[in-house]
């Protein structure tokens, strides 16, 4: 499996979610921005979103969504990568309706990529329920990582 983006949780005060793009040559680019994501909403798009930001080509509905974000950009002013990593994907913000589409899209469709999910034991318990949650509603082959213990 090669990696195109890695996301992983930080909890520094405020829960959130931190992206890189992975590059041929194996380096990280970071995404600008940081997504925290409502874990508590049902159902909770953690995952969702994060495709939808920076990993949309691998759907079978790829050119669906790129035509849903150029129509957000052109009416909000921005897409669905700047909503995620701006945290701006709540009821009523600008393009939300869009947003929504994309994600009942996205999810209703088989995703080709691969998704690999592991949890740090560190991390707060409502982040492994959010993305299991999220993960039951994708057509994706999934890895998922056993939650390691922590260190004693």
């Amino acid at each position: 499996m090669r990696p195109t983006v890695v996301a992983h949780w930080y909890e520094g005060g405020v829960g959130r979610l931190l992206a890189y793009e992975v590059s041929d040559d194996g380096s990280l680019e970071r995404v600008p921005g940081a997504y925290a994501p409502d874990l508590e909403a049902d159902p909770a798009y953690p995952v969702t979103d994060l495709l939808l930001a920076v990993a949309r080509d691998h759907s079978t509905v790829a050119q669906r969504l790129d035509t849903l974000d150029t129509k957000a950009r052109a009416n909000y002013g921005t897409g669905f990568r700047e909503k995620v990593f701006d945290s701006q994907v709540a009821w009523g913000s600008d393009g939300y309706g869009r947003h929504f589409e994309a994600r009942s899209q996205l999810e209703s469709h088989p995703y080709e990529g691969r998704i690999a999910v592991g949890v740090d034991p560190d991390a707060p318990p409502a982040v492994e329920r959010a993305l299991a949650a999220n993960l039951d509603r994708l057509d994706a082959p999934t890895v998922g990582y056993e939650r390691p213990t922590a260190p004693e």
